[in-house]
């Protein structure tokens, strides 16, 4: 075990439940010493029962009472905690649960984004993702468990050495083998379960695809139901055979365990019975060794099975601190000490010189040596076919993607030394792939600037200017109306509705650079013209990134410049390139029907 991060997560859980720690402390102590305390008032109980039943001088009917009395409150006391311990152990693991729920959203949203594009990453963020409280507490919970265990061992062992040692040693030894059975078999299903990550992420992502409801029309129309739940039936069945073998032979084992303990607790039981036998012990006493006994196996048990879950449990503890280390310093852009401000204005604007870009685990470049200028105020159009690296250009000028090699600049300034919150605050963009928040329209706008407080005429201005206020005003709470129907019983919008709101949210931001990277890919070309000329005018002072693999958007921009399997192949206006007769010019004429 690292002893490391299981001094970290001690820590953790000191710092945010001092009081459930030092109460769960102080109440396994006194449940240790409990057992002793029934015993001896049990061994009493029998004794002056036994004696008043036959009369014997000395016994009183009072004392008989006085001990059921103290039965009794042990008893209560014992429940009293539990239930403390049940109600501190419960708002412990939901402040556990929040904790590191935090941290692991904190984690997916801070590290560079090309850490989504690792399986590795991925699979680790599956494997560690919910029930942290529960999952957290249990290591502690099995280390307290072995400190009470050990303490009410300790007390029975006391109590049969009083009255023979070699109960007290036959009652240890059955419980080495336990441990290195649960030891063994915990290790192999954690093991197990993060070598089935791959597929169990394939079987979710297969289960969720045949419920979700923007899939199912296309599960319906390409009769694709079968075929999607036998794929996800055979990983399944694969998986779960896996674990139920293992299980199978760990059961096996434990038979063979019980097996053991029995044949253990039938010599104590022989033991007891010669004691009886020679008189060496009173009936109390007979009595409370049978009960000792068992208590010191349950308790050896327990601390066997609780060091196995130690074992078991702490591999994912594990697992949790080395995701929130997670680090691939090959994929993280440089970091600087004292980054800098964005610049307040773009005087001489952006410069790429000799920039090239490689995903993570690939050898083939995506961009390669991609250089040029754009001034500020600036309208260009990216255009190329699907594949061509437009979308990655655009995520390396935003300073989502750390470039491979060359620099990027803003007036001089390389983009390496900016601060990233202050460089994503003076751009904007809308993705093709644009989110669709199922919250109020009011929402879905302002969280382009969600830092700043709410500009409900600010809000009003970019609703009217986008068209977002004219479908808004038929809805039934206006800007107050939740979307979609994933979370409520919202309303629906159109492809191109929810397209106007992105609009709106992305000139919401009043940002200094804004991109489109193709975010009416989903309209008709003739519309996606009427888009780009329409936000090319809401963007006057703007620097503007059209990206577009249909040329005829690129005709109102100020320059074009033409994408081609990661490499800038042409720069130049619309009459310019058509006039060069090479790629423009061939893509241009390619779509040129869809306009006539």
């Amino acid at each position: 075990m690292n002893t490391t991060v299981f001094i970290s997560l001690f820590k953790v859980i000191w710092q945010r439940s001092k009081l459930w720690f030092t109460f769960s402390i102080l109440v396994r102590i006194i449940e240790g010493l409990l057992p002793l305390a029934t015993l001896y008032i049990t061994k009493e109980l029998i004794d002056e029962v036994a004696a008043y039943v036959q009369g014997a001088q000395g016994s009183d009917i009072n004392t008989i009472i006085v001990l059921i009395l103290l039965e009794f409150a042990i008893v209560f006391f014992k429940s009293m905690l539990s239930m403390l311990t049940g109600l501190l152990d419960t708002y412990t693991e939901i402040r556990l649960d929040y904790y590191f729920s935090k941290k692991v959203s904190l984690k997916s949203i801070r590290v560079p984004l090309t850490y989504f594009e690792l399986p590795d990453f991925y699979h680790h963020l599956e494997r560690i993702r919910g029930d942290y409280g529960n999952r957290v507490m249990g290591p502690v919970r099995s280390v307290l468990e072995i400190g009470r265990s050990i303490i009410t061992l300790g007390s029975y062992l006391f109590f049969l050495f009083t009255i023979h040692w070699s109960i007290a040693i036959l009652s240890l030894v059955a419980a080495v083998p336990i441990y290195r059975i649960q030891a063994k078999y915990g290790s192999a299903k954690f093991h197990l379960m993060r070598f089935q990550t791959p597929a169990a992420r394939e079987a979710s992502y297969t289960s969720a695809l045949l419920n979700d409801r923007d899939a199912s029309k296309e599960v319906r129309i390409f009769s694709l139901g079968n075929y999607l739940i036998n794929r996800w039936k055979k990983i399944y069945w694969l998986n779960n055979n896996q674990m139920f073998k293992l299980i199978k032979r760990e059961k096996v084992a434990n038979l063979g365990l019980e097996t053991f303990t029995a044949i253990i607790y039938s010599g104590c039981a022989l033991i007891v019975v010669w004691l009886l036998k020679t008189s060496k012990i009173g009936i109390g006493q007979f009595v409370t060794m049978g009960q000792a006994i068992q208590g010191a196996q349950t308790s050896m048990n327990i601390i066997s099975f609780s060091l196995a879950s130690i074992y078991e449990q702490f591999l994912y503890i594990d697992d949790l601190f080395k995701f929130l280390e997670y680090e691939q310093k090959e994929y993280n852009p440089k970091q600087i000490e004292n980054p800098t401000s964005f610049p307040s204005s773009l005087y001489k604007g952006i410069e790429v010189k000799n920039i090239s870009f490689t995903y993570p685990g690939s050898s083939k470049k995506v961009l390669d040596d991609v250089s040029f200028h754009i001034k500020p105020g600036e309208k260009i159009a990216i255009v190329g076919e699907n594949g061509s690296g437009k979308t990655t250009l655009v995520k390396c000028l935003m300073g989502l993607y750390p470039i491979s090699k060359g620099t990027i600049t803003f007036d001089d300034v390389e983009i390496e030394t900016i601060d990233k919150q202050d460089l994503y605050r003076n751009t904007t963009v809308i993705f093709q792939d644009f989110t669709t928040y199922a919250y109020t329209v009011k929402e879905n706008i302002v969280f382009g600037d969600i830092e700043q407080e709410e500009d409900d005429a600010k809000l009003k201005r970019v609703a009217e200017q986008t068209g977002v206020d004219t479908f808004v005003q038929q809805l039934p709470d206006k800007y107050e109306t939740r979307l979609g129907k994933f979370l409520f019983e919202g309303e629906d919008l159109s492809g191109g509705q929810w397209q106007r709101i992105a609009m709106a949210r992305a000139l919401y931001r009043e940002a200094k650079i804004v991109v489109l990277d193709e975010p009416t890919a989903a309209l008709d070309p003739q519309t996606e013209l009427e888009v780009f000329n329409q936000f090319k005018n809401l963007s006057a002072d703007k620097t503007t990134l059209f990206i577009s693999h249909r040329m005829a958007a690129a005709k109102m921009a100020d320059r074009i410049f033409v994408m081609k399997e990661g490499k800038l192949l042409e720069v130049g206006t619309h009459e310019e390139l058509i006039n060069k007769r090479q790629e423009y010019y061939r893509m241009f004429n390619m779509q040129a029907k869809w306009y006539a």
